[in-house]
């Protein structure tokens, strides 16, 4: 249970650095190749920025978890105790309804790029499984808003009025 729980809770760290590990050791192979050999590799730039890409959004699914997204807090800077825990609920509602509809059309687009058949040029890799992060990572995020919005919900409930 206890591995289980860490993974949970460091699931989007672990998968961040396996992904920069990887991005790297192909920028590393690139670089290599051209200047030591003269030979560059085709497939390890394109490997490396479709790493950086789905590195984004799984460091987008932890920035929510952390709470470290950016955000307007001018008014909600002037909110006490429930008001203001109740107002952060409902800008994460706004933000949950903001995913969902991205979660959606990222569906869509890898449905369709599966019906295209694409394929990415130097890998020849379906831009399908390219795409695949965007409903990942808002999927991720989503439950990462779930998540704190129940826990910001017990809280007021378990809170004073502070």
């Amino acid at each position: 249970m206890n591995l289980l729980k860490r993974i949970e809770d460091k699931f989007e760290e672990y998968l961040a650095a396996i992904l920069l590990s990887f991005m790297t050791i192909f920028i590393f192979f690139q670089v290599l190749s051209r200047f030591v050999f003269d030979m560059p590799l085709a497939w390890s730039e394109e490997a490396a920025r479709f790493i950086f890409v789905w590195t984004i959004y799984i460091s987008a699914a932890l920035a929510v978890k952390k709470r470290e997204h950016i955000s307007v807090e001018v008014g909600i800077m002037f909110l006490k105790g429930k008001a203001k825990k109740a107002a952060h609920i409902f800008a994460d509602l706004i933000f949950l309804a903001f995913t969902f509809f991205l979660l959606k059309d990222g569906i869509y687009l890898v449905q369709h790029l599966g019906s295209n058949r694409q394929l990415s040029p130097a890998i020849g890799l379906p831009m399908n499984v390219v795409y695949m992060i965007i409903p990942l990572g808002y999927g991720l995020m989503m439950v990462r808003l779930i998540q704190r919005i129940v826990i910001d919900v017990k809280r007021i409930n378990d809170s004073d009025g502070e």
